[in-house]
């Protein structure tokens, strides 16, 4: 009886264990953030797509776009595509989506994630750009029960959200590391539709 208990004990921490986070890995930290001279907080990539016309890339994107980010588990209702010009190569979504840093049985923690995702597109390649990132902390994490708004620049930039040593601020540090994770998941899932050089 008692071995059972210990391992129903064991099983339940599992999951925990396997999401653990590694708050100071290197692409999290210094120069992960920063902001432009117009003191904008923009993500930016440029992908080549060896042999392939603008509009075979734009057509691969508008549907990864269309399928996977907009119709994505974690988006919402309010998401669309607010510019779509095959002849230009101009693909531009606005987007609301909950950022989860915690999700089980027990316990959801998260934030409503808003974000322009914009992709400029020409024979041979395009650009991405994951810009005007907005967070609306979800009314019942806050201690006044009051929606807390905060933008990409006053919350996670290299300059709000690292300490002088160089580590996360520890207030900000879960907003700044799954936002890039974030990042990291659209631009791969950009580059794979797209069938991107990586």
């Amino acid at each position: 009886m008692k071995l059972k208990r210990i391992l129903l004990a064991l099983a339940l921490c599992l999951p925990l264990l396997a999401v653990a986070q590694d708050w100071n890995a290197p692409k999290y930290l210094k120069g992960a953030c920063p902001l432009n001279e117009q003191g904008a907080l923009i993500f930016h990539a440029d992908y080549d797509v060896p042999g392939k016309s603008r509009v075979e890339i734009y057509q691969a994107l508008k549907q990864y776009v269309e399928t996977s980010v907009l119709k994505g588990e974690n988006a919402l209702k309010q998401c669309h595509i607010v510019e779509a010009d095959e002849a230009d190569g101009l693909l531009a979504a606005r987007m609301e989506e909950y950022l989860y840093f915690k999700k089980n049985n027990w316990v959801t923690h998260r934030t409503r994630f808003f974000y322009e995702l914009v992709y400029d597109i020409h024979d041979g390649g395009f650009s991405v750009e994951m810009r005007r990132m907005i967070y609306l902390y979800e009314e019942q994490e806050t201690p006044n029960g009051e929606p807390q708004r905060y933008t990409a620049e006053e919350w996670i930039s290299d300059k709000e959200a690292l300490k002088k040593n160089g580590s996360l601020v520890r207030k900000t540090r879960k907003f700044r590391v799954f936002t890039i994770d974030r990042r990291d998941e659209l631009f791969a899932g950009s580059a794979q539709a797209a069938g991107a050089k990586q």
